[in-house]
């Protein structure tokens, strides 16, 4: 078992190297597809509402797609690596969810796209 500094240390290089090979990764990948039809940037450029505001535009929309959906699974990966120091985790879980629980994910997505602190109280929150 890792004492706290240790863990601490761990995870420092866990994000470094997730950040580190991410950016090479995404830079290496884009600047190898750009003139290939069937590259990550050129199959994500084809969007009627995006086309017309100019080639331009559809592009960087494009990389800027491209850069996000990449972005979140580099930040879940890492997540699973520094979630492994203290759990055992499984990424598929089987199971039901019931009513209850999907209403309550429900209410907590509500809650984080309005802003709302559940750890807060109504008056602190009012007051800010």
């Amino acid at each position: 078992m890792l004492n706290s500094v240790d863990k601490e240390r761990v995870i420092r290089v866990i994000v470094s190297n997730a950040v580190k090979s991410y950016a090479n990764g995404f830079s290496t990948r884009h600047l190898a597809e750009v003139n290939n039809e069937n590259g990550v940037i050129n199959m994500k450029i084809h969007n009627v509402f995006i086309a017309a505001l100019g080639a331009e535009i559809q592009y960087y929309s494009a990389l800027a797609r491209s850069l996000d959906s990449s972005l979140g699974n580099m930040l879940e990966s890492m997540a699973i690596s520094i979630a492994e120091l203290n759990y055992t985790v499984s990424r598929h879980v089987e199971g039901i969810l019931y009513k209850e629980q999907t209403d309550y994910i429900a209410e907590l997505l509500e809650q984080y796209k309005r802003g709302i602190n559940r750890t807060k109280s109504k008056m602190q929150q009012r007051n800010e």
